[in-house]
């Protein structure tokens, strides 16, 4: 089956980025996995809270944050002022952070997207079929964002669940729980992903 399948691949990457990178100064002091081989993160199209269609592939040539996340989630609250600040250092440099949520009603995150003014982008499903599905895996009940084809794209174990993906829509990395985005080791991972403008620029004009 599908899902299955991709649900193996996705388990086993990051059980191999876990035994890689659990000594690291990222995983010890920021809560961050690197993987050891990037992997492509499959496209996903989804509504803004201002009622626009977008699609992953639409910011390739930025840096990106896929962060998935709840309005009643302790943590993301906890999380957020640090996204907050990471976006105004670098998104002048090239970083972008979707919030994706797959939990609450549209109308409950357009309000709270309202009410908190986010300064990026805040993604729910746009009708397109893509969502969250929870399996049981030898006991453990765990998510994974699946496509209209009910096949796994990433697992979201729990929230916050965030994805670092580079500008040529390669997943670099993740967290899983509150990462402490103004740790020196994680700004400059950012630092170091944004810092190749030329590549990047030229990525994007390839893609279009």
């Amino acid at each position: 089956m599908p899902l299955f399948k991709n649900i193996m691949a996705i388990l086993t990457i990051i059980l191999i980025s876990v035994s890689a990178a659990h000594a690291t100064d990222l995983t010890q002091a920021a809560n961050i996995f690197l993987y050891p081989k990037r992997f492509q993160v499959a496209n996903m199209e989804l509504k803004t809270s201002s009622g626009q269609t977008v699609s992953l592939k639409d910011y390739r040539g930025k840096v990106v944050l896929l962060h998935f996340w709840s309005i009643n989630c302790p943590a993301c609250k906890v999380e957020e002022p640090l996204l907050h600040q990471l976006k105004k250092n670098f998104g002048p440099l090239g970083l972008e952070i979707l919030a994706v949520n797959f939990v609450d009603s549209p109308q409950e995150i357009m309000g709270y997207a309202a009410t908190h003014g986010s300064p990026f982008p805040v993604l729910f499903d746009a009708g397109k079929g893509f969502g969250l599905k929870v399996v049981n895996m030898s006991g453990r009940n765990t998510a994974f964002v699946v496509n209209p084809m009910q096949e796994a794209i990433l697992e979201v174990p729990g929230f916050p669940t965030t994805y670092i993906v580079d500008c040529t829509g390669n997943a670099v990395g993740y967290s899983v729980g509150v990462a402490r985005w103004n740790n020196q080791a994680a700004v400059q991972l950012i630092q170091s992903l944004v810092a190749d403008k030329k590549f990047c620029v030229a990525a994007n004009n390839t893609i279009r």
